[in-house]
């Protein structure tokens, strides 16, 4: 197989041209609930502009989330003050502040705590200490991370891996 360009193969004389479009499945950092709850936020995200609502209905089968889950979850992103709703034959969610304003630390936060671990399974052993210290680290960082990428920065990415489509 012999590589003609970024996404192009040619193997036995026949050109392949690579297609990617999505992603099933995320990194297990971040919980089922809290995935779910990004993709609806992002789903909202990208209607804020128009200015209308979506449907809980819609948001479930666009992204595969089961829908009585996904109004548990909207209804905690409201709590919070991340999403407001309207209620009627029109009615559905949207953000309650602008895609620039939310960062991911804001919609994961109200489904996993920020803190960090308080115990160490290993505390007996002479190495829990610095193991400790590890995963305290590595949930500051988790965190710094989150809280640097906003609603309208991951819609901006989105956008741009869309236009760079492989195909196969």
């Amino acid at each position: 197989m012999t590589n003609v360009g970024s996404n192009k193969f040619v193997a036995s004389g026949i050109q392949f041209v690579i297609r990617h479009t999505s992603i099933r499945h995320f990194p297990s950092m971040l919980s089922a609930k809290s995935q779910y709850a990004c993709l609806a936020m992002l789903q909202l995200a990208q209607d804020y502009s128009s200015g209308e609502t979506a449907p809980v209905r819609r948001i479930a089968e666009r992204h595969g989330i089961p829908a009585t889950f996904l109004v548990q979850i909207l209804h905690d992103l409201k709590r919070a003050g991340l999403a407001a709703s309207t209620r009627g034959a029109s009615g559905g969610y949207r953000l309650s502040r602008p895609p620039s304003e939310i960062t991911l630390a804001d919609v994961v936060d109200v489904f996993e705590t920020a803190d960090e671990p308080a115990e160490c399974a290993a505390a007996q052993s002479p190495w829990g200490p610095a193991l400790h210290e590890v995963c305290c680290e590595l949930t500051r960082a988790r965190h710094e991370r989150l809280q640097a990428v906003t609603l309208a920065e991951l819609q901006e990415r989105s956008a741009e891996a869309a236009g760079a489509m492989f195909y196969i």
